[in-house]
């Protein structure tokens, strides 16, 4: 039985503490760095082919060649989730993530060259522990100064790694409330993403999202307004400000790894009653349903399992 973690590194399968990048990779030297990551569910992947098709094209926008097609790169996925398997507990669920850099950067000045890209797919193990309670209590939503590049700048569809300004809204974000979840404005005050999730809030009954023109075209996104059409929720994509979510009924976030987290206060209001609403809860079960799994009794039990084994 394998003892750690396997990852597929430029070409085959290693330890996971031998993948190594050289400081002149061009993700280090330019943040020429791309990423997807889908996730399983009873160790069975959902929508790994949704995820790996963005990645594709993400990296086609960018100049990055894989060097391989999505059906080769969905199989070395399911093969590094195979290595991986005996390590994990049966209720143990993981990310199913591919990393793209442009590779190592041979000259700058005049002409650009690289060498060959930087491949990197792994599946690590989801920390529910840093979400599980949270199901219960919801999120407090914070709306940082920092704002998110505008599209003229860098398309929110390239889901990339050059995350800084990301990184800065969190650590003021965290300086409001230390479990407080990040969402950004773009330069207009309409409501964007998180630096992982998508945002969703309930207003005069209807389910409404920032439209992609500022926010990433999240497929766990996409997941919630198929299920919201499902269940007979009117739903809409729009600009939103602050004052939309101020006045909701319900508010929430949506990403590959916790699925739907009910958001309870927004910049020190409460949202609603203060307390996750029907219309969450109705796309946590619906959700659950899909995939075989209770998403919230998932995260909640894992998390539970780990605090003993430190106790």
């Amino acid at each position: 039985m394998a003892q750690e973690l396997m990852t597929y590194f430029n070409g085959k399968l290693v330890p996971d503490s031998e993948v190594r990048i050289h400081y002149s990779d061009s993700g280090l030297s330019f943040g020429h760095t791309v990423t997807d990551s889908a996730r399983t569910f009873d160790h069975r992947p959902f929508k790994l082919r949704e995820h790996i098709n963005r990645f594709f094209h993400t990296m086609r926008v960018v100049r990055i060649d894989p060097g391989m097609s999505p059906e080769t790169m969905e199989y070395i996925t399911l093969e590094v989730l195979e290595a991986n398997k005996p390590l994990l507990a049966p209720d143990q669920d993981v990310w199913l993530s591919q990393t793209a850099t442009g590779g190592r950067l041979l000259r700058s000045i005049g002409k650009w060259e690289f060498g060959a890209p930087t491949m990197i797919i792994n599946s690590t193990p989801l920390d529910f522990t840093a979400y599980a309670h949270l199901y219960n209590t919801g999120v407090h939503a914070v709306s940082p100064s920092t704002r998110h590049i505008p599209p003229q700048s860098l398309d929110p569809k390239i889901k990339h790694r050059d995350r800084l300004f990301m990184s800065l809204a969190e650590f003021e974000v965290k300086e409001v409330d230390p479990e407080g979840f990040s969402i950004l404005l773009d330069i207009y005050g309409n409501l964007s993403e998180n630096k992982g999730a998508n945002f969703f809030l309930v207003k005069d009954g209807v389910l409404r999202t920032p439209t992609t023109r500022n926010a990433l075209a999240g497929i766990s996104r996409a997941t919630v307004l198929e299920l919201g059409a499902k269940l007979g929720i009117a739903t809409a994509e729009e600009d939103l400000q602050p004052y939309h979510v101020i006045t909701a009924e319900e508010a929430f976030f949506c990403s590959t790894s916790y699925c739907i987290l009910p958001a309870t206060k927004f910049n020190g209001y409460v949202i609603g009653d203060g307390k996750p609403g029907p219309v969450v809860k109705r796309l946590q079960q619906a959700w659950s349903e899909m995939v075989g799994v209770d998403i919230v009794a998932q995260a909640q039990r894992r998390a539970a399992t780990l605090a003993l084994s430190h106790a």
